[in-house]
């Protein structure tokens, strides 16, 4: 699950959001749309939407849909899960998502360069895993 960095403008005002609607929830018992909206609305006052900026970093990706996408899918291939089944478990309530799409989207993610960029260590360990598992089935199926 991704942590928003309070010590970062962007961080701390999604916490602040968060906060906003944990305490109309907590007061009324339930998420009220109309206070929901309300609260949104004036959340989003206090962002620019004229033009889109450069990240502060080059190397920095933006975040996107897509790589909102690819985040989600690396940080549960990051966590460690005590079974298979556990693991599969927290791909279909987290991304709701077969445990068979799910490995299919993975392996196609950590060939992507964004992939790489946003989280090096855990795409060059899953590709080392994918070499291994393949060098395994090809040397297996030849003898």
């Amino acid at each position: 699950m991704l942590r928003p960095a309070t010590n970062r403008p962007e961080g701390a005002a999604i916490w602040a959001l968060h906060t906003a609607v944990h305490d109309i929830q907590h007061r009324c018992g339930e998420l009220p749309g109309a206070d929901v909206v309300y609260t949104v609305e004036r959340w989003l006052e206090q962002f620019d939407f004229s033009e889109p900026t450069a990240p502060d970093h080059p190397e920095e990706q933006p975040l996107t849909l897509e790589t909102l996408g690819i985040r989600y899918l690396l940080a549960v291939a990051d966590r460690t899960y005590a079974t298979p089944g556990r693991r599969d478990d927290a791909i279909r309530t987290e991304l709701g998502l077969s445990p068979a799409r799910y490995f299919l989207l993975l392996n196609a993610v950590i060939d992507q360069t964004a992939a790489l960029r946003l989280a090096p260590v855990t795409v060059n360990r899953l590709r080392r895993l994918r070499e291994v598992k393949r060098s395994a089935r090809e040397g297996g199926s030849s003898t």
